[in-house]
C-alpha cells in the first residue's frame, strides 16, 4: 500500500515536473493519402530540447499546411477538402474544430494569417492563384473575399508549363503580401486592403533566373532583407525590400547543394534564426541542410557547409523560438529529428529522433 502510494506519487510528479517544463506547444501536419490523423500535438521543452507527443487530431486526416494564431490561440490548416479553423485550449494544447470552408482554387500548398490578423491566405499550386479569407470574430473563416489567377510559363516543360503559386506571405510591416510562383519564375507584391481585397495589379514584380522555380521567402527579423529559396535548382537569392515598394535591388545569389552532388534534388524550406545570424535551407535528394552566415550589414549570405538532415525527405524545418534547435519533417522516414545549434559556428548536431504518423510536412510552435 505504502509503495503503490509513493509510485503514484512519484509519477504525479514526475509528469507536473515535465509539464512546467514545457514553454510551448508544436503542432505537425501530415499529409498522405493513408493517414488517419492530419495534425500531432507535442509538448516542447526548451531548456532539453525535448519533443513529447500530447494528442492527435482526426478532424482532419491530411494537412498541407498550417497557420498559427499567436495572439487569439487559433490554428488553420489546408487539405484538397478545405481550410480548416481550430481552437486552441493554451493549457493542454488540444484543437477544437470551430468551421471549414470550400476552396477558390485547386491545389492548397500554403496558408497564412494577414498581419491584422483579420484574414487568412491561401497559395493554390495547381490552378497557380491565391486568395484572401475573413476571419470571423470566434475564429471561424468566412467565404473567400479575393481570389487572383497568375499567368504565363518558363523554361522546365515539365514543372513550369504554367503558373503554379506555392507561397503567400505577408510582410513584417505594412500592407504588402508575397507570393512566390514557381511556374513563371517570379516573386509578386501585393498591397492587401483593409477588407481584404488585393491590389489587382503587382506593386512589384521580381523575375528570378529562368529555370530556378522559386518555392518559398523568408524575412531577416531585422534588416531589409528577403531570401527566396528556388526549388528547382537548388539556390538562395537575396534580395532587398522596401515596405511600399517590395523587393527593389538583388543582393547576391548561392548554390545551397553539396558541391559533390550531382543527382536529383527539390529544395524545400528556408529558415532564419531569430537573432539572424545564420540561414538554414533543405533539399530533398541529397538530404541535407545547408548552413549560411548572414552578413548583418550587406545582408549577403555565406553558405558554409552542408550536413546531413538526419532522415529521408526534409519536407519542412523549423527553428524553435529560442533559436536552440532545429526540428526537421522528414516526410519520407516519418520522423521529427531535434538537432541542437551551435550558437557559435551555426552548425548542429542531433539530439535524437522522434517517430511520429506517416508523411510529417509542416511544424509551427505556440508558446504555452
Amino acid at each position: 500500500m505504502v509503495k503503490s502510494l509513493l509510485f503514484l506519487l512519484v509519477s504525479i510528479f514526475g509528469w507536473f515536473h515535465s509539464e512546467s517544463q514545457s514553454t510551448h506547444f508544436v503542432y505537425v501536419s501530415h499529409n498522405l493519402p493513408d493517414s488517419e490523423y492530419g495534425i500531432s500535438v507535442y509538448n516542447w521543452t526548451e531548456e532539453s530540447g525535448e519533443l513529447t507527443k500530447v494528442n492527435q487530431v482526426a478532424e482532419v486526416k491530411t494537412s498541407s499546411y498550417l497557420a498559427v494564431n499567436q495572439v487569439d490561440s487559433r490554428l488553420y490548416t489546408v487539405n484538397k477538402e478545405g481550410i480548416q479553423s481550430f481552437k486552441i485550449n493554451r493549457q493542454s494544447g488540444e484543437l477544437t474544430m470551430i468551421n471549414a470552408v470550400d476552396h477558390v482554387g485547386k491545389g492548397p500548398c500554403y496558408i497564412s494569417i494577414s498581419s491584422d490578423k483579420k484574414y487568412v491566405l491561401v497559395a493554390y499550386y495547381v490552378s497557380g492563384s491565391f486568395a484572401s479569407y475573413a476571419i470571423s470574430a470566434n475564429g471561424g473563416i468566412g467565404a473567400a473575399i479575393s481570389h487572383i489567377k497568375h499567368e504565363g510559363s518558363s523554361i522546365n516543360r515539365s514543372r513550369q508549363e504554367g503558373p503554379h503559386a506555392h507561397m503567400i506571405l505577408p510582410a513584417p510591416s505594412g500592407d504588402l503580401v508575397y507570393v512566390t510562383d514557381l511556374g513563371t519564375d517570379e516573386v509578386k507584391t501585393y498591397r492587401l486592403g483593409d477588407t481584404g481585397v488585393f491590389s489587382k495589379e503587382p506593386v512589384s514584380i521580381t523575375k528570378v533566373t529562368p529555370g530556378f522555380g522559386p518555392r518559398h521567402l523568408v524575412f531577416h527579423p531585422s534588416l531589409p532583407y528577403v531570401y527566396v529559396l528556388a526549388e528547382l535548382t537548388g539556390h538562395v537569392l537575396t534580395y532587398e525590400y522596401h515596405p511600399e515598394l517590395g523587393i527593389t535591388k538583388k543582393v547576391d545569389e548561392d548554390s545551397i547543394l553539396p558541391k559533390d552532388f550531382d543527382g536529383f534534388n527539390k529544395s524545400a524550406d528556408l529558415h532564419i534564426t531569430p537573432d539572424g545570424r545564420f540561414l538554414y535551407a533543405s533539399n530533398r535528394g541529397p538530404n541535407t541542410l545547408a548552413i549560411g552566415k548572414i552578413d548583418q550589414e550587406s545582408g549577403a549570405l555565406n553558405i558554409m557547409s552542408n550536413e546531413s538532415c538526419g532522415g529521408d525527405w526534409p519536407r519542412a524545418f523549423e527553428v524553435d523560438p529560442s533559436g536552440k534547435y532545429l526540428l526537421v519533417a522528414q516526410k519520407r522516414s516519418d520522423q521529427i529529428s531535434v538537432m541542437k545549434i551551435d550558437s557559435v559556428t551555426g552548425g548542429y548536431k542531433k539530439t535524437f529522433d522522434i517517430q511520429v504518423v506517416k508523411g510529417p510536412q509542416c511544424i509551427k510552435f505556440l508558446s504555452r
